[in-house]
């Protein structure tokens, strides 16, 4: 058994029932790493010997029948901006390359708390912005994984870990797991603890994560959101066809043409399996909320980093360089605006939602870009950003070059749960069961 192809539900299981060790799990998970490292380039740094010693207390509490949650046990890869206490967390950035935190965030804090045992810290594009990580995505070495959260996508999709954590401000889990074949979540804004996660732009910044199923994601969620709301029984997600609201519009009109292609293609699986599509018109504010959403960002951004920007000017590399000295200029004026324009855009999706039960549109722009240079455009994730609704990403089919695509679902603040039945249907209609080939 290649345990570490399993979905985190499918080692609970096994864990559970004496099947399978949390040591026995992380060696073969380690034993994956050490083969497609050298190439993926997924991980900032490896804590193995740490990871071991968790590992193997861990499977002392399962041996004795004290299972602290469906996690416990499980491998979970941590993006390089959550503060971890005594791992080095380097943003990304020259500026901290050797700084190591002296305490965890609440969110690893809390997946620590439940069982997980940590490899180590993956990729991240400087300050989780636009300056590309080194790591390569899994299905063509030649493409870019997405980013910001890259080296979590690309670990998860490569079979390094079940499941990991990434952030998303524009769109940094919804591209990558696009890109990358595999499922991201972003849930609602503030609803998952941010303690300790370093910031892009306060308001925009949302904890997300990637795994390989749907089922994996409300596991996710619940611990991380502590909360059973996300529970909905599993004969309602299996049976009940959802109520979607398609987008048309700005996603047509600037999707690539295979991008669209395959939304039409999964669209039309589901409607064949009962779901019921609705052509739904977007917000009148959406023409202007790119606009908004740059502005706020923007400034937000300049604000974190004005001090250290200031002193050390030339050790960011270009693009995070040239975004914070352009927020630097915006005016106060034009952030209170953009902020009443969001208010105005959230009460709209808002009213969107009310006659469906999510609403659909590609996960990216463009498939996988070729080359490393950019981690591609988040132009269709940052409205979900913006007004900080919940969004989840599942793949939905191949390019003609064997690249993945992916499909978005944004649904109403707080109720993860519908959210997750109807992406958990959507899931069993699509059929996704492609992974990369070993590289």
């Amino acid at each position: 058994m290649k345990a570490y192809r399993l979905t985190i539900a499918e080692a609970s299981e096994l864990i559970s029932g004496g099947k399978l060790t949390p040591t026995e799990l992380l060696e073969s998970v380690f034993g994956r790493i050490e083969r497609l490292e050298p190439k993926l380039e997924a991980w900032v740094s490896l804590d193995k010997e740490g990871a071991m010693d968790t590992a193997e207390g861990l499977t002392v509490e399962a041996e004795e029948g004290m299972l602290r949650s469906p996690i416990h046990g499980i491998p979970i890869g941590v993006k390089d901006i959550y503060y971890t206490e005594g791992i080095k967390t380097t943003m990304g950035s020259p500026l901290y390359r050797d700084f190591v935190p002296s305490y965890d965030a609440e969110t690893v804090k809390v997946i620590k708390e439940a069982g997980a045992v940590i490899p180590g810290k993956t990729e991240t594009t400087e300050f989780a912005a636009f300056d590309p990580a080194p790591t390569r995505n899994p299905w063509n070495l030649e493409h870019t994984p997405g980013g910001s959260s890259s080296g979590s996508a690309a670990a998860v999709s490569s079979g390094m870990v079940p499941a990991a954590l990434g952030s998303q401000t524009g769109g940094s889990v919804i591209r990558p797991a696009a890109f990358c074949g595999i499922v991201g979540m972003k849930p609602t804004y503030d609803l998952i603890n941010r303690c300790g996660v370093f910031p892009l732009s306060w308001s925009l910044d949302h904890v997300g994560f990637f795994t390989r199923s749907v089922e994996d994601a409300r596991i996710m969620l619940d611990v991380l959101a502590g909360k059973s709301m996300t529970q909905v029984s599993a004969p309602e997600i299996e049976t009940v066809a959802p109520r979607l609201g398609l987008l048309r519009g700005y996603f047509q009109e600037n999707a690539h043409e295979e991008v669209w292609l395959g939304l039409e293609a999964a669209v039309e699986k589901l409607r064949d399996a009962g779901a019921e599509v609705l052509e739904t018109p977007l917000p009148e504010s959406f023409e202007v909320v790119h606009a908004a959403y740059s502005l706020i960002f923007a400034s937000e951004a300049a604000s974190v980093h004005e001090e250290e920007f200031r002193r050390r000017r030339s050790e960011y590399r270009l693009k995070m360089r040239s975004q914070i000295a352009a927020g630097l200029l915006v005016p106060a004026s034009a952030y209170l605006r953009a902020k009443r324009i969001r208010g105005r855009f959230i009460m709209e999706v808002e009213a969107l939602l009310r006659g469906v039960d999510c609403v659909l549109t590609p996960s990216s722009v463009t498939p996988a870009l070729r080359g490393l240079e950019s981690t591609g455009d988040p132009a269709f994730n940052s409205p979900w950003s913006f007004c900080g609704f919940p969004v989840i990403s599942l793949p939905c089919g191949l390019t003609k070059d064997e690249l993945p695509l992916g499909i978005q679902f944004t649904g109403r603040p707080f109720r993860e749960g519908e959210l997750l039945a109807a992406a958990g249907w959507c899931e069993g209609v699509l059929k996704f069961p492609n992974t990369p080939r070993d590289p």
